[in-house]
C-alpha cells in the first residue's frame, strides 16, 4: 500500500473555549515520514490539538500547514484526501459491516455514487489484511470489540491514502499484544504520524520525536532521550521516575518511583 508522506507546520496555534485556553500558542513542525508522539497529562490539550490538525475545531487564531497548504482555506475533500485519522470518540452505532465501513475511506477520491474501480477493492484487501480484519469483513461495526473497531477506523483512515495520519490514543483498548503489532505496523507505514499516546515507554521506543503539552503549551520537543527526563516528569507528570535503558531495544524506559503504602 502506498503513501507518500506529508509535512505538518502548526504556526501559533492558539484554541480557546469558554475563555480558556485549550491550545495556547503552539509551534512546531513535522517532516516527511517522521512519527511523532504527543504526550502529556490528561487535559493537557492533546487531542484538542489534533481536532485543529483535523479540521473539526477551528484554531482562534494561528495557522495548521499541511503539505505547506492552510489546511482551514481548502476545500473538504483536499483534507480528506491529504489527512487521515483515528480519533477516540468515533461513532460506533451504525449499520455497516466492517468492510463498508473501510471502504469509506476511499469517498475521498470519487465522485457521489461513483462505483468502486479494481484499485479500490485492491486498497481494500490489502488494508483488511494488514490489520488482521479479513475474517470480520462480514461483521457488523457496532458488534466489535474496542480494539477491534480501532483497527477498523485505522484500516479506513489507510485506505484514504493521506499524506498524514492523526491519531489520538491508537492503542486505547488494545491489549500489549495488539498495541505493539499496531505501533510497529505504524513506524513501518510510509507516511507522517502524528499520535497522542499515553504510555511514555512506548511513545519513546516507535517514535522520532515527542511532544509535550502541559495546560495547552508546548513545554519540550526533541528525541525521546532529550525529552524524557527526570525534571520534565516531576514538573509535567508530577512524579518521580528513574530513566534507564530497554535492555533489548536500547531506547528509553521510564520507570516511575512508587512510594510504599503507608499502615
Amino acid at each position: 500500500m502506498s503513501i507518500r508522506p506529508g509535512t505538518l507546520d502548526l504556526c501559533s496555534v492558539t484554541l480557546l473555549a469558554g475563555g480558556k485556553a485549550l491550545v495556547d500558542n503552539v509551534t512546531m513542525s513535522i517532516s516527511e515520514g517522521e512519527m511523532v508522539g504527543l504526550i502529556g497529562p490528561n487535559g493537557a490539550g492533546k487531542s484538542s490539538l489534533l481536532r485543529t490538525i483535523y479540521r473539526i475545531n477551528r484554531p482562534t487564531s494561528g495557522t495548521v500547514l499541511v503539505n505547506g497548504e492552510d489546511a482551514w482555506r481548502q476545500p473538504t475533500e483536499w483534507v480528506a484526501r491529504n489527512v487521515g485519522a483515528v480519533l477516540q470518540d468515533m461513532p460506533a452505532e451504525f449499520p455497516l459491516t466492517v468492510r463498508d465501513v473501510v471502504a469509506m475511506g476511499r469517498s475521498a477520491h470519487k465522485k457521489l455514487l461513483e462505483p468502486d474501480t479494481s484499485h479500490d477493492h485492491a486498497l481494500l484487501v490489502a488494508a483488511l489484511a494488514l490489520l488482521g480484519l479479513t475474517p470480520l469483513q462480514d461483521r457488523a461495526f457496532r458488534t466489535l470489540s474496542g480494539g477491534e473497531r480501532q483497527r477498523a477506523l485505522l484500516a479506513r483512515a489507510l485506505v484514504q491514502q493521506p499524506r498524514l495520519l492523526v491519531l489520538d490514543e491508537p492503542t486505547n483498548h488494545l491489549d500489549i499484544h495488539h498495541q505493539l503489532q499496531l505501533l510497529r505496523f505504524m513506524r513501518g507505514l510510509q507516511t507522517t504520524v502524528v499520535a497522542a499516546l499515553h504510555d511514555l515507554n512506548l511513545a519513546a521506543m516507535f517514535c522520532d520525536r515527542l511532544f509535550v503539552l502541559d495546560r495547552g503549551r508546548l513545554v519540550a520537543a526533541g528525541t525521546p532521550e532529550t525529552v524524557l527526563t527526570p525534571d520534565l516528569l516531576r514538573n509535567v507528570y508530577r512524579i518521580e521516575a528513574t530513566i534507564a535503558r530497554h535492555p533489548e531495544t536500547g531506547t528509553v524506559w521510564v520507570m516511575p518511583s512508587v512510594a510504599p503504602p503507608t499502615r
